[in-house]
Order: structure tokens, then C-alpha cells, then sequence
């Protein structure tokens, strides 16, 4: 790529050379008439009836209706594919005159193609260091939409005149800085879901103030006894909630009810009284039984002899309270199992609250545990890409720097500022690179950059001419809000820097002219009027182009009256390459209040009155007068 400014040219309006074009005209005529004004916004009665003076909305804005035919024909033009790079435009107006307005509304016409890009500058925000701020902010426009095209271009555009052994090691240090950042995320990740892992641990021994840990020390003393009955002779509250925590481990009602019932046997005292409320049962079951079935086990004993007869004799009539015994050993057994249900749930419930407690202390915890991993991870996985990007970049720098001079001059050497400076002069060379090329899909195949208020800096024209330097690349169209008379001291620079002006004041209430298919090729007639006038215009390559162009801008239709188009290629001739005087003597001839129209005093305009007379007949005072008219319009200054 090279470092070097394309030569500056005028290209055709459709190009056979796609370079950059240069200024345009001011032209002469009949006293300019009053500035276009906007139409009035209508104020309601509740307003006070005061209009603001910031300029107006697109949708809004009203021009005279010649102005907003050449506008039209103006967006037109930009929004074709084959539209003419590098261009300047220059909507040039008195101030308030609605240059504002103008480019607003041009922008927002452009905004919607597919084939040019669109981005909106202030002057001021040019006047420091335009290279960089122009640069910036096609960047920052283009990314938006056009991603694709802005890294390959800002890519490419780091390299555009630095050392390459100075970016090599700028692009290693960028990347081992961002590796260590990921290091770090990854560390910090980590850390956190490690953290997210003990959540309930760290909220239950290391997090004082919690609504567990203060539950737990609000029914310690009435918890303490409880735990050592059970046989836990730690430290109480330490021992409580180590059991709150098993019984939070498993979720869910049902799943804590079951862990609820090893109470009823885990633990000391527990066993024992089951196994005593066991054995009641059975003394129960075995008293019911001998009273059930006295006859049997007497029958048995009396079966033994004597002595049994008599020892079933002596208790046949004595054993009444066997019921009652058995009765006795029901509510001993049903008095211990209830003893253990009692201690069980007296031991469980405080362990039960205490685990809900934990719920919710980690419910509200999680939300922002899981929030600083979703952070960490997603820095870790953007930094990861920054990395592998970086890599790449580091790589293609080493890559350059191995074949690049290893001990450059000194001459070569730069503060960090100067290289900013060149990157984004290379950017700029880069993306015109990319728009010539049309390499990258979706791109768009021209950029409109759209700069206003030059005068609220303090050195318009020496930043105005730095600026459409920077413009002055294939692929970039400028179109430029410009009041002529801050120009004033170098208005030929001006004219040299503008390829097609267009003049918003500019309306002497005649009908609009019709103007011709901005595409359709020159009639034979239309070519001869140019060849004719050739001569007034000048004879470089770039005045005659300038001709052309123009004179395609703005000729009329195939209906306009007979004389406009020879009259028009004249006026557009003079204002190109007549000199002061003759244009004086023009715009008199114009002013004259004679049926003809004859510019006496100079035999330049005579001889090429003469010509253009002989290619499409004598010029009328009328004609030559709404030829002015339309001429007026891309003039930069009014000499009236």
C-alpha cells in the first residue's frame, strides 16, 4: 500500500478515472436575489411563538424548488454505484441559510443505501489533530454496521509507516499484557466458583450476622442441654450447626423428614429407650397372652401331679391382675416410644428452621455468586479471543519485522504521537484500499463524509484544505457546508478543492427548469455545445472536465426552451476560465434591458457567443437570463 496522497484530478461525473476530482466554479450574473429561507414552522397558540434557530429536522427541511431539484439530483448521484472518487462537494450558503439543513437532509437520503456510507463530522471536532479524529470517526461509524471492512482496514492501517521492529514489539507486549489479564480472570474464576461450591459452609462458620448463624446463637442455651443428652459434648454451636448442615444437605421436605427419623435411633439415649419400649410391648403381649389363656398353662401345670393340681388350684383364683399388668407393660411401651418421638422432634425442630434459614441465606447469596462468575466467565472467554487475536497480530509483526531493516535511520524514528498519526493516515489508505477493491461482503462501495461548521473554528480555510487532502482518496466522497466568504483571501484555492458546488440562496422565483436524466448520455448537440466552448473554459484536462461535469449536472430536459443549453454551456464556460472583466462584462449583458443578449467589451465571450450560436442558433436575452438562473446555482460566490 502506498504511503503516498493520490494525485489530485477532476473526474467525470461518471468516471472513466476514478481519482480525485478538484474545485469548482463561482460564477457570475444578474444581483443575487434574496437567500432561501426555510419555511416556517407552524407554532400552536399555546406556544410563544418563537422559532428555534438550530437547523431544521431532515424530514422537515424546505428549499426553493430549483435547489431541491439539484439536492435530489445530488443524492442521486451519490447513491449510484458508479458514483465519481475522490469528490468534493461543497453546499455552499450565506449563514443560516440552510447549509445545516442541507447536509442533514442529504445525509439522511444517503443513509439508507446500500452503496455509500454516511458519516457526519464537525469542523471543531477536526481542528485538532484531524488525521486522527477523521480517522476515529469512520471507524467508530463504519464498525457499526460495516464491522468487517473497519478491523481490516484499522488492521492494515497500523502498519502504514511505522518501524516494523517498534509495532512488533508493541503488538508482543499488547499480548502478553492480555494474557496476563486472562491468567488473572481464570484465577478470579476460580476463586469464585470455588466460593460458589462452599457457599453454605462460608455462610454458616465464616459469615457472622446471617440469619442462620443468628438463629443459632438466639436458642443455643436452649439447644445446648438438648445436644448433650444426645451425647454431643463439643462446642454447641459449632456441633449445632454441623448437624444444621447435614439435615440442609438433603432437599426438600420429604427428604428431611426421612433424615428427621434417625433422631428417633442415632442417637444416645434413643436405642435405649426403643429397645425398653420393645421389650414393654412384648411383657404386654405375653401378660395378655397368660390371662387369654389361663386354662391351657394351668391344665399344663395340674398335668404335672399332685403338686401341679394343687399350685393350678392355688392360682386359679389369683391371677385377676394379669389384665392389668398387660395394661401396665402397653403404657410403659407406648410412654417410652412417645418419650423417644418427643425427644426426636424436640432435637430435630431447631435443626429443621435452622436449615430453611440456610435456604435462604444462600438463595439470596447465589444470585450474586452466580452474577461475578457469569462476569469472570465471560472476561475470561472475551479475553481469550482478545488473545488469540492479539497472536495473530504479534505473529504477522514479527513476520514483517524479520524482513524489514533492522537498524533503520534515524530520520525514521518517531514519538508515539507521530505513529498515531501515521496509523491513521493509514487507516484512511487502507480503507480506500478495501472500497476500491470491493473485497469485503456487505461492504458498502463508497464513504460520504459529511463536514459542517467551519465557522466556528478559528483557521477555516488552512483546515479546510487540510481536510480535503485527507478526503482526497478513491472510495471517499466529502460534501462540505461552506459559507464562501471565510474563503475570501484564497478563493481560487476554493475553487480548485470543489468539484460541483451547489448554492442553497439562490432563488429569483422563476419556474423550475426540467433538468435531464442525470445518466443519460450528452446529445450530439450537447457535445458540440461543449467542443465550442472548450476554448472559454480553459484548455487544461481539468477545466474541461469541469465543463462537462457541470454542464451534466445541470442541463436542462429535452423540453426546455430552445437557446437554455447554449446559454447555460456559455455561462458554466465563463465562470470557469473568463476572466474578472469579462464575467463584468456578462453580468451586464445579462442585467441589459435589450431583446438581445450581446456581452459588448470582449471579444472573448463575442468569439464564443459566436461559436455556441453556430452549434444551436442565437441565444435570447430570456434564454441567456434562465440559463443564469439555473448557472447561479453552482457558483461559489455571487459577484453581483
Amino acid at each position: 500500500m502506498s504511503a503516498a496522497l493520490p494525485e489530485r484530478r477532476t473526474p467525470e461525473i461518471f468516471p472513466a478515472d476514478t481519482r480525485r476530482a478538484e474545485p469548482h466554479i463561482p460564477w457570475a450574473g444578474e444581483a443575487a436575489p434574496p437567500p432561501a429561507r426555510p419555511a416556517p414552522a407552524t407554532v400552536s397558540s399555546s406556544e410563544a411563538g418563537f422559532e428555534t434557530d438550530a437547523p431544521a429536522a431532515a424530514a422537515s427541511a424546505f428549499f426553493a424548488p430549483q435547489t431541491q431539484a439539484l439536492l435530489d439530483r445530488l443524492a442521486d448521484l451519490l447513491r449510484r454505484p458508479d458514483a465519481p472518487s475522490p469528490f468534493a462537494i461543497g453546499l455552499t450558503a450565506r449563514a443560516g441559510a440552510g447549509k445545516t439543513s442541507a447536509l442533514n437532509w442529504l445525509a439522511d437520503k444517503l443513509a439508507g443505501s446500500g452503496t455509500t456510507a454516511v458519516v457526519t463530522l464537525k469542523a471543531s471536532e477536526l481542528a485538532g489533530e484531524p488525521e486522527r479524529a477523521l480517522a476515529a470517526a469512520l471507524y467508530r461509524t463504519l464498525s457499526s454496521r460495516h464491522g468487517a471492512l473497519a478491523q481490516e482496514a484499522a488492521q492494515e492501517g497500523a502498519h502504514f509507516g511505522a518501524d516494523p521492529a517498534t509495532l512488533a514489539r508493541i503488538a508482543q507486549e499488547r499480548l502478553d499484557s492480555v494474557r496476563r489479564k486472562l491468567v488473572s480472570e481464570k484465577q478470579a474464576l476460580a476463586q469464585t466458583e470455588t466460593r460458589r461450591a462452599a457457599l453454605k459452609e462460608t455462610l454458616l462458620y465464616d459469615t457472622p450476622g446471617t440469619r442462620v448463624d443468628a438463629y443459632a446463637r438466639k436458642v443455643r442455651s436452649a439447644v445446648e442441654p438438648r445436644l448433650r443428652r444426645f451425647g454431643f459434648n463439643g462446642e454447641p454451636l459449632g456441633v449445632f450447626k454441623d448437624l444444621t448442615r447435614d439435615v440442609n444437605e438433603n432437599s426438600g421436605l420429604i427428604r428431611r423428614a426421612l433424615t428427621g427419623l434417625r433422631a428417633l435411633y442415632a442417637y444416645r439415649g434413643q436405642t435405649r429407650l426403643l429397645v425398653w419400649s420393645a421389650l414393654s410391648f412384648a411383657a404386654n403381649r405375653g401378660v395378655t397372652w397368660l390371662a387369654l389363656n389361663k386354662a391351657v398353662w394351668l391344665g399344663v401345670i395340674a398335668s404335672a401331679g399332685s403338686i401341679g393340681v394343687q399350685t393350678s388350684d392355688f392360682l386359679q383364683g389369683r391371677l385377676d391382675w394379669l389384665p392389668m399388668v398387660a395394661q401396665g407393660f402397653a403404657l410403659i411401651a407406648l410412654a417410652l416410644l412417645g418419650l423417644n418421638i418427643w425427644r426426636a422432634f424436640d432435637f430435630m425442630q431447631p435443626l429443621v428452621h435452622a436449615a430453611g434459614l440456610l435456604d435462604e441465606d444462600v438463595a439470596a447469596k447465589r444470585h450474586e455468586i452466580d452474577q461475578n462468575v457469569a462476569h469472570h466467565a465471560r472476561n475470561v472467554e472475551r479475553l481469550g479471543v482478545e488473545a488469540d487475536a492479539l497472536a495473530r497480530k504479534a505473529e504477522e509483526a514479527e513476520r514483517r519485522a524479520a524482513g524489514a531493516n533492522r537498524n533503520p535511520p534515524a530520520f525514521m524514528e518517531s514519538d508515539e504521537a507521530a505513529q498515531k498519526r501515521a496509523a491513521a493516515l493509514g487507516f484512511l489508505e487502507s480503507l480506500s484500499d478495501l472500497l476500491t477493491r470491493g473485497t469485503i461482503a456487505g461492504a458498502p462501495r463508497k464513504v460520504a463524509v459529511a463536514v459542517d461548521g467551519f465557522e466556528s473554528v478559528s483557521a477555516p480555510a488552512a483546515l479546510f484544505t487540510r481536510i480535503n487532502d485527507l478526503l482526497a482518496r478513491p472510495g471517499l466522497v466529502a460534501v462540505y457546508a461552506l459559507d464562501s466568504r471565510l474563503f475570501d483571501a484564497a478563493p481560487g484555492a476554493l475553487a480548485r478543492q470543489i468539484q460541483l458546488p451547489l448554492r442553497l440562496d439562490v432563488d429569483d422565483g422563476r419556474e423550475p427548469v426540467a433538468l435531464a436524466p442525470l445518466d443519460a448520455p450528452f446529445s450530439p448537440l450537447e457535445t458540440r455545445l461543449a467542443a465550442a466552448l472548450a476554448p472559454l473554459a480553459g484548455d487544461s484536462p481539468r477545466a474541461q472536465k469541469r465543463l462537462r461535469n457541470l454542464l451534466r449536472f445541470l442541463r436542462p430536459g429535452p423540453d426546455a426552451h430552445s437557446g437554455v443549453t447554449a446559454a447555460l454551456a456559455l455561462l458554466i464556460a465563463a465562470e470557469i476560465g473568463a476572466s474578472p472583466a469579462d464575467r463584468e462584462v456578462l453580468a451586464r449583458a445579462l442585467a441589459d434591458a435589450s431583446a438581445g443578449f450581446a456581452p459588448q467589451g470582449s471579444a472573448t465571450l463575442q468569439e464564443a457567443l459566436a461559436n455556441a450560436a453556430a452549434v444551436d442558433g442565437p441565444i435570447s436575452r430570456d434564454d441567456a437570463r434562465r440559463a443564469a438562473a439555473l448557472a447561479r446555482h453552482v457558483m461559489l460566490e455571487n459577484r453581483a
